[in-house]
């Protein structure tokens, strides 16, 4: 069994990943191109569709993002393939929603296996062109959900890193504010007397509202930037939840987090 290699770079990247598995099947040079010749092909199908997963999936989303999307940076090139990487892996769920699941290696250990049975003689640029074609249009798929995300998570971060800044500036009008968050979400001031809905809306600055009204809960986030405590307790079981996350991503060391409060003990 022959895998034809047109690029002596890339024959090298499959013999160091051959390595790792125990595999040591040199490649020769064949005039212009490069041969891998194996003795039971059978046995190289995991390793070469895990090259093709940790190796090549990621020169393939890097050329389509740098030539297809103008994606220049690097960086931010990496963080959108981490995100497809993780969909991929199963994890992003409220992504994966949005394009369906992949069995990544089942896709691909398939698509190498016919390739390899196709013939004696193959050429690996084939295989990525044409048996892989099913698995790159999957991958684009995924891309184009990642981008989305990516820009959004960008957008996300500079919301947060405003609302610090109007934090930092804000005089804090409490020095303590204990907030439960469980069935129903009360506010109490520092001697843990409870802050009437009415007088905690009478608080909130409007002109965070106005800010981008699609991140910013008013009855929650707003009353406490308004505030700008210089202590927040907050009791909740919800600590996973994304409001959540986003009052610690504000407030940072400022919030802290404790159980729910005992109603026998409001």
């Amino acid at each position: 069994m022959d895998i034809i290699f047109l690029s002596e770079e890339e024959a090298i990247q499959l013999q160091t990943y051959f390595y790792k598995y125990g595999l040591d099947e040199p490649f020769v040079k064949n005039k212009d191109f490069f041969v891998f010749s194996f003795p039971e092909k059978h046995c190289y199908i995991d390793a070469l569709a895990h090259f093709i997963i940790h190796v090549k999936k990621g020169e393939f989303l890097h050329k389509i993002l740098s030539e297809q999307f103008y994606y220049e940076n690097q960086e931010e090139r990496d963080q959108i393939i981490e995100i497809v990487s993780e969909m991929c892996n199963g994890k992003r769920e409220e992504l994966i929603a949005l394009t369906g699941k992949m069995d990544e290696l089942g896709l691909v250990r398939k698509a190498v296996g016919s390739f390899l049975d196709s013939s004696t003689s193959v050429r690996f640029d084939s295989l990525l062109t044409f048996r892989l074609k099913d698995y790159r249009e999957r991958l684009i798929r995924f891309l184009y959900v990642a981008i989305d995300e990516y820009k959004m998570e960008q957008e996300y971060q500079i919301f947060i890193h405003m609302l610090r800044e109007y934090l930092k500036d804000r005089i804090p009008r409490k020095k303590m504010v204990h907030l439960s968050m469980d069935e129903e979400v009360k506010f109490y001031d520092e001697d843990f007397r409870v802050m009437e809905k009415d007088k905690v809306l009478s608080m909130v600055d409007r002109r965070l509202l106005a800010i981008h009204p699609a991140y910013i809960d008013s009855t929650i986030i707003a009353p406490l930037l308004s505030m700008a405590p210089e202590k927040i307790l907050l009791y909740t079981p919800y600590d996973e939840k994304p409001l959540v996350r986003t009052l610690i991503n504000i407030f940072e060391e400022r919030l802290v987090i404790l159980p729910p409060i005992q109603k026998t003990n409001i």
